[in-house]
């Protein structure tokens, strides 16, 4: 009945909507690696949270709602202004983010 009490609040600084949609890889969502790589899609405003690993395969990519992903790692906040069309990366929690511009898709 408490338990729910006592959880732990998770800051929450993005404009978007806590229930939007976000791509994670299975790695995140399992929390069997960080997150490392996060774009910020110029087509349709999609967020992705990956661990940065290059051995995915469609099906290790999933769908969970931002909130969610503040709640796997809450230092994610720090990218809320990112605009749309770039991405940033870091080496580990805790290494500032290095921000990048996505190549534009033809």
């Amino acid at each position: 009945m408490f338990k729910d009490f006592f959880k732990k609040k998770h800051k929450f600084l993005f404009n978007e909507s806590e229930n939007v949609a976000c791509i994670v890889c299975d790695h995140v969502l399992n929390r069997t690696r960080d997150i490392l790589f996060v774009t910020h899609d110029l087509d349709d405003g999609q967020w992705s949270f990956l661990c940065g690993g290059e051995d995915h395969e469609m099906r290790n990519y999933k769908l969970i709602s931002l909130k969610q992903v503040i709640e796997i790692d809450e230092s994610v906040n720090d990218l809320y202004e990112m605009p749309l069309g770039f991405g940033a990366d870091r080496k580990k929690i805790g290494a500032k983010w290095e921000p990048f511009k996505q190549p534009e898709v033809e």
